[in-house]
């Protein structure tokens, strides 16, 4: 495609990008966003967009750039607090704690990850090196001296973490009322117990 007169610049792409992930907040289901509407929300042409982004499915996949950026640094910023915690269980807590508040604030761009990895049937493949390999990687080598599992059992029981933590993260109101038997900050805060609670049972079982 010839380079359309108004894809100038970087500035562009950034602009559609955030035009996207706006219409992402505003769409039901995540995915279901319209090209047009995207280019009409960055005042582009149609031609512009498609310039930069071939296809939809590309587009979507931007849209969670940010997002793992974002993931990535909670990543590293955690396993650097690590030595902080005198006791391995502060360190699980801390995680479990700071991941579930990460996941409410990303609501929007975790549910279009879900909608599309179910659609793909897999995490894109360009994401599983870095979150399954990479961030998953070092939390178990960081974790492993530390608790009575080695490094292969906890990379996947912190996998079984993560699926299940956004899960609980993503419940509505009514879902956490109906679980728990309370409501408002005290269904919430019983959800969030739970989840750490979860969290040292997976990663911190009691030695042999």
């Amino acid at each position: 495609m010839a380079r359309p007169p108004d894809a100038d610049s970087a500035e562009t792409y950034e602009r559609i990008l955030t035009a996207a992930r706006d219409e992402v907040r505003s769409t039901v289901p995540r995915n279901g966003i319209s090209m047009r509407k995207v280019a009409e929300r960055a005042e582009v042409s149609l031609g512009t967009l498609q310039y930069y982004f071939d296809n939809k499915a590309g587009l979507l996949e931007a849209c969670l750039d940010g997002y793992y950026e974002r993931l990535g640094a909670l990543g590293t910023e955690l396993l650097g607090q690590v030595g902080d915690h005198e006791h391995v269980t502060g360190v699980i807590e801390h995680a479990a704690r700071t991941f579930y508040r990460f996941v409410q604030e990303e609501q929007a761009l975790i549910e279009l990850r879900l909608v599309t990895n179910a659609l793909r049937g897999e995490l894109h493949p360009q994401r599983q090196d870095h979150f399954m390999g990479q961030v998953i990687g070092a939390a178990a080598k960081a974790l492993a001296p530390r608790v009575a599992l080695d490094e292969t059992e906890l990379r996947l029981s912190i996998q079984s973490l993560v699926s299940m933590l956004i899960r609980m993260a993503l419940l509505s109101d009514g879902e956490r009322e109906n679980l728990t038997g309370r409501t408002g900050d005290e269904a919430e805060a019983a959800v969030e117990a739970h989840v750490v609670a979860a969290a040292l049972r997976l990663l911190h079982p009691p030695r042999p």
